[in-house]
């Protein structure tokens, strides 16, 4: 069966594009990384997954993922539904490299509210029915936030956390009707100039170690992670999905009910 792309490497013509120094990690395919080079990751970003309200947790309280086991928040933790694509099922395969199956099996029995509805479980945050979240995105709790509601991002717990490819991949489609401009969009797309565009237009931080990345909503692997643990939370490739996502997705739907 034909792919839906075309391989990218001969597509990429400019020097700053082509040159594997020019980003942190140097060329990340998104695809199978020994078979296709498809689709090209150019955002990487520490993504903030664990929020809480303000009023009823100390962020001293949680500092690592075993706190969320305490019997004090039992009931009180709401969660993205792991069940399914989004920010809850990569916190949760996240979490399942990081800590194991026996940890997600405790975690399960916290009595979770488990929801699809990002902006639901916020809400219940920022009203005080949750004491914390996982797995929901910024983004939803922006208007909580402009609001001055009691929520904020939990930092950075002791263990870590991974690393989203955002709404950074791209491919050129096999076929398409424009194929030199498709290669010269590609180009401009991953050129300096286009990358501190698309970094201040999405507010996702590129992989160029030549755009400067501070400042932004998302904040960069690049600015705040070495090389190694890059490599080691990165969640976003196909093998992830092969090897962590598509677990996850299947044990969730084994231990919640």
């Amino acid at each position: 069966m034909p792919y839906l792309f075309e391989p990218l490497t001969a597509a990429m013509i400019l020097p700053e594009v082509s040159d594997p120094a020019k980003w942190f990690g140097g060329h990340l395919w998104a695809d199978n990384q020994t078979a296709k080079n498809l689709l090209y990751s150019f955002v990487a970003q520490v993504t903030p997954s664990l929020y809480y309200n303000t009023q009823l947790v100390k962020p001293q309280e949680v500092r690592s993922y075993n706190d969320l086991l305490d019997p004090k928040w039992k009931g009180k933790i709401g969660l993205r539904d792991p069940r399914v694509p989004g920010g809850g099922l990569a916190m949760w395969a996240f979490l399942l490299d990081m800590k194991g199956e026996e940890y997600i099996k405790k975690l399960a029995q916290q009595d979770m509210f488990v929801g699809r509805n990002a902006r639901q479980i916020a809400d219940a945050l920022a009203k005080g029915n949750l004491a914390l979240t996982i797995g929901v995105g910024y983004r939803d709790f922006d208007a909580f936030l402009d609001a001055n509601l009691p929520v904020k991002h939990l930092t950075t717990l002791k263990e870590g956390t991974y690393v989203s490819g955002g709404n950074g991949i791209v491919g050129v489609i096999r076929g398409a009707p424009h194929p030199n401009a498709a290669k010269v969009f590609f180009n401009w797309l991953l050129s300096r100039e286009g990358q501190e565009l698309h970094g201040k237009t999405a507010q996702q931080p590129t992989r160029r170690l030549d755009v400067d990345t501070k400042g932004l909503d998302g904040q960069a692997a690049k600015d705040v992670m070495t090389l190694d643990e890059f490599k080691r939370f990165q969640n976003f490739t196909e093998d992830k999905c092969n090897n962590s996502w598509f677990p996850g997705a299947k044990l969730a739907e084994a231990v919640l009910k």
